[in-house]
């Protein structure tokens, strides 16, 4: 079986309307991206799609106009928003994690609370629209995984409204911590923080186009000329076979420690899996002079190493690393609803070549009905696999 992958070509930047230019012009409709738009009430933007050329290439330009002024500013307005909205949960969820990425890395760099900061230049109803283009691209085109070029930041100085900063910018910059970047002799921002902060949600691993069978390719314009290079970003629709697509390149990460407070590691799991971890386990062993000991092992995509080993310095005793690359392989997995006392509970199945190989309640489902009904959580498991058995 054939599966759809994509590959960003982010050689010239990204930014959020080169994104939707990009995934407009490799065919999906525009009516998703409005309905997304309108699920969460967004009235005050006008969309103006048309095609162009960047230093004699042809690409699609997705220019947004927006009253900025009735835009929200604030992480408690950003998030009143899209909660109250009609988005569907996934989409919901993912634009609360985005927004909140990028208000966090802005509170950080101000050195003020979430609460208190207010955003400026990427703030307003930009940033909802970008973002919840996006992500309606994506889940209308279902890629298996999604891979994406080394990115180009542009350099020199752009104006904001505390000042002149350097290319890239400081909320660019630390979005982009753990992804190759580069700049060339092209002068200004070529990466924006909401480009920053959408090709790192959407990208796996950063690097050279994997193997694929190219069926087309989708180019968005970003509003500067910046000839004789083009200003557009290119994104690769391909296939693969499921059996290869089924692989993937990851890092297993290790240390051990013997002086380390149980409580801390318990933390340093948490954050390891927000920062992007695939897997985290401990193992106890012993060490030199017969002391016992607990070995960190870490599972992480190539576009996370960086930011996770830093985690492991940060958080854990730990003076030193151990990391190698590895193949991972993963069947291909599907939710199945099924009802029992009234309650749907989610069955994940496990696939390989269409063959169905393994299935699972979903646990937190079976908990929460188990709390509700004040019944043993083993009875209400196996009353979950006897209702998708039949």
């Amino acid at each position: 079986m054939k599966k759809t992958v994509l590959h960003i070509d982010a050689s010239s930047g990204v930014s959020g309307d080169m994104l939707l230019g990009a995934f407009l012009d490799l065919g999906v409709p525009v009516e998703i991206l409005h309905r997304a738009w309108k699920g969460i009430t967004l009235d005050n933007y006008e969309a103006e799609i048309f095609e162009t050329r960047k230093a004699g290439m042809r690409a699609l330009r997705c220019r947004i106009k927006t009253d900025e002024k009735q835009g929200p500013r604030t992480w408690k307005q950003y998030e009143k928003l899209i909660k109250s909205s009609r988005l569907r949960q996934i989409i919901k969820d993912t634009a609360l994690k985005l927004c909140r990425r990028l208000f966090e890395v802005e509170a950080e760099f101000h050195d003020i609370p979430l609460q208190q900061l207010h955003l400026h230049e990427m703030g307003g109803t930009d940033l909802l629209v970008d973002v919840l283009g996006t992500l309606a691209a994506e889940e209308y085109l279902k890629p298996l995984y999604i891979t994406a070029s080394e990115v180009n930041t542009g350099h020199g100085f752009i104006r904001f409204s505390h000042g002149h900063y350097p290319v890239p910018a400081p909320a660019t910059a630390k979005l982009l911590e753990g992804v190759p970047i580069f700049q060339n002799e092209v002068s200004g921002e070529l990466t924006t923080p909401t480009g920053a902060l959408l090709i790192t949600h959407l990208a796996k691993t950063f690097g050279s186009m994997p193997a694929m069978s190219l069926e087309k390719t989708g180019i968005g314009a970003g509003e500067r000329d910046t000839s004789p290079h083009p200003n557009v970003i290119r994104i690769f629709q391909g296939t693969v076979e499921e059996s290869i697509a089924d692989f993937e390149d990851l890092y297993m990460v290790e240390s051990n420690v013997d002086d380390s407070n149980p409580q801390i590691l318990a933390f340093f799991m948490e954050k390891a899996f927000d920062q992007g971890a695939l897997d985290v386990f401990f193992t106890p062993i012993f060490m030199k002079k017969n002391r016992p000991a607990v070995r960190l092992s870490l599972l992480a995509p190539a576009s996370k190493l960086e930011e996770l080993n830093r985690l492991f310095f940060t958080e854990t005793t730990s003076i030193g690393l151990r990391y190698w690359k590895i193949q991972r392989q993963k069947l291909e997995r599907k939710w199945k609803l099924v009802k029992i006392w009234k309650t749907p509970v989610k069955i994940k199945e496990s696939f390989l070549d269409g063959k169905l190989y393994n299935y699972q309640p979903e646990f937190e489902d079976c908990k929460a009905l188990a709390e509700k009904m004040k019944k043993p959580l083993k009875e209400v498991i196996a009353a979950a696999i006897q209702a998708y058995r039949k």
